[in-house]
């Protein structure tokens, strides 16, 4: 006997936007193609993302107030809004847990950069388990300002886009704002990884 899939919660799931046909296929164990064929027959659309981002949106800031204020926020959203945004609520503040972690390392980085050219010296290591204490070669200098500004850079960005601060208004114009939380992962994780690499 074939398995019967609930189709009407694969469908709000779908009108979130919040999850990828893979995830839906991996939360619901249907093919993916027999979802996106029934999202073509049955003209599903993914009209709900836009509530869902500005109820996240809420959510991130909602912490931040008065209980008073926060009570004016309830009775208004219908449940499945509300339980994608609580999911991408904890992934924004996630990233901003991680992004709190990598800007403290870059500052670390920088003050021993600082450090070091305040010395005029730094310690190499010359073999056989001996440092001898050399002058800092400019070129050293320069690579590391380039790597820190680099990672700065990239911290900034990234802060920038969690907290909303490069939205546009014009959403068209803002695809980087139609993001999955799957593809806004991958970004992160390269970002990261670039960074790690070139320290």
């Amino acid at each position: 006997m074939a398995k019967r899939h609930d189709w009407e919660l694969i469908e709000r799931e779908y009108r979130t936007g919040r999850f990828s046909l893979a995830q839906l296929e991996a939360r619901h164990g249907v093919n993916r193609s027999n979802i996106s064929r029934r999202a073509k027959k049955y003209g599903w659309t993914k009209d709900l993302s836009g509530r869902v981002r500005e109820r996240t949106q809420e959510k991130i800031t909602r912490t931040s107030l008065p209980p008073e204020a926060q009570a004016a926020y309830e009775d208004q959203d219908e449940a499945v809004i509300e339980f994608a945004a609580n999911e991408n609520a904890a992934v924004v503040k996630g990233h901003r847990k991680s992004l709190e972690r990598w800007r403290t390392i870059a500052e670390r980085y920088a003050e021993l950069l600082e450090d070091q050219v305040k010395a005029g010296t730094i310690k190499v290591d010359v073999g056989d388990g001996r440092a001898v204490e050399i002058d800092v070669p400019l070129e050293y200098v320069g690579k590391c300002l380039g790597h820190g500004t680099q990672t700065l850079e990239r911290i900034v960005k990234m802060e920038r886009q969690n907290y909303g601060l490069d939205l546009k208004v014009d959403e068209e114009k803002a695809p980087e704002a139609e993001l999955t939380d799957d593809e806004l992962e991958a970004r992160i994780a390269k970002l990261t990884q670039q960074v790690g690499s070139e320290q």
